[in-house]
């Protein structure tokens, strides 16, 4: 696999260790129990598939339980492997403003430990990254999609001239793990990495380092860790014995949805111009200076209304639209649909909100304004939506 973990063996560990305490919980208790079997881990491919089909990445569905690893985010500490992320490492004097030059946000205004998204478009105004900025005393930290690490790499170089940079890739060296939830500082804390009033920061672990950032993306307290490969297995460990729990996609992807955080390639893409993602506000600057495709990117913005959006749809009906349901525009008489203006890009019972369906569509101009009726196609049927903001967990954002 071209992307693979470096930690499916402590996956498969933990699966066994977690199915041995509730075997002696049934024992304990004289009752009936079936357990999973560490070698039954599910896995999802992420991201294309190689030549042959086969998956070039694939992510935890779930180690046990979906509903513990979603209270983890929401009440403990959740544990992500993130083999789909990698990250990019830049050195020298010249580093900082020559990332500002190529991306939608104004990192030069970063302080040390620091943290920005931003966008990396082509000079059409299109998305090609979704990137995470660190900023570090020495080293600037570009953290992206796996699949597009390599392509910004290459963007990065092809831009160098005679600025003191050094690009690198992390992808062999290092692997990206995270933990979210209200108890993740503590748990960091137990680790030796003390978070207390940090953004972002480096701290030995061992004989290693790692990079540690504040990414809130559940709408819990989140953090992101670039740890060395030698490391990663023991900081798992750790993080574990010191009381995390790891959770797969079912429960990160629930967290998320709830939280209003869209992920490139999934519910926006490279077909799409920044003012069509719906977090316009937190990937671009519009007093900055040029960056390739600035120009598209501010006609849009003094024209006012992109083509489409993506928004969060509150589903009023116990049904769950999934991915790519098509969404229409109601008629006149009220309860017929009318054209489809739209498609659902993901999709989720809201467990905070009383398990009510929620979902993200990118939705044409004509349907996309706040408390706008529609009707979605979910479990073959359809449902009354009301469009709205994509952050559906109050507080979250």
């Amino acid at each position: 696999m071209l992307f693979d973990s470096h930690l499916r063996l402590e996956h498969r560990a933990f699966a066994a260790q977690d199915a041995a305490r509730r075997s002696e919980r049934a024992r304990e208790a004289r009752a009936a129990v079936t357990t999973r079997a560490a070698l039954e881990i599910e896995y999802l491919p992420f991201g294309p598939a190689d030549a042959a089909g086969d998956p070039t990445c694939e992510v935890v569905a779930a180690f046990a339980e979906v509903e513990l690893e979603y209270a983890a985010i929401r009440s403990g500490a959740a544990l992500v492997d993130c083999p789909h992320r990698a990250t990019l490492t830049l050195r020298g004097k010249d580093r900082v403003d020559f990332v500002n030059r190529l991306v939608t946000q104004d990192i030069a205004k970063l302080v040390d430990g620091g943290v920005a998204r931003a966008f990396l478009i082509n000079r059409k105004g299109r998305i090609e990254a979704d990137l995470v900025i660190v900023k570090l005393a020495d080293i600037l930290l570009i953290d992206t999609l796996v699949h597009d690490a390599a392509a910004v790499q290459t963007a990065l170089e092809k831009a160098l001239f005679a600025e003191e940079v050094t690009i690198e890739s992390r992808l062999a060296t290092h692997a990206r793990i995270a933990l979210h939830g209200p108890k993740s500082e503590a748990a960091l804390k137990a680790l030796g990495l003390d978070a207390a009033g940090l953004t972002a920061w480096s701290a030995p672990l061992g004989d290693a380092r790692a990079e540690i950032w504040r990414l809130d993306e559940l709408g819990a307290i989140g953090f992101a860790l670039s740890v060395p490969v030698s490391s990663v297995a023991s900081v798992w460990r750790s993080l574990v014995t010191f009381g995390a729990r790891p959770a797969g996609w079912f429960a990160t992807n629930t967290a998320r949805v709830e939280a209003g955080t869209p992920l490139f390639r999934i519910d926006f893409g490279p077909t799409n111009l920044p003012h069509e993602t719906g977090v316009l506000a937190s990937r671009v600057s519009f007093t900055k200076g040029c960056y390739p495709g600035q120009e598209v990117v501010a006609r849009m913005q003094n024209l006012g209304k992109p083509k489409q959006k993506l928004v969060g749809l509150r589903v009023e009906a116990d049904l769950l639209p999934v991915g790519d349901a098509q969404v229409f525009a109601i008629a006149e008489d009220g309860v017929h649909f009318g054209d489809q203006i739209g498609v659902v890009t993901s999709s989720a019972i809201a467990p905070m909100l009383g398990a009510v369906p929620v979902a993200f569509a990118m939705i044409s101009s004509s349907s996309y304004a706040d408390a706008t009726k529609v009707l979605v196609n979910a479990e073959g049927a359809q449902a009354a939506a009301t469009v709205g903001s994509l952050v559906f967990l109050e507080g979250a954002s």
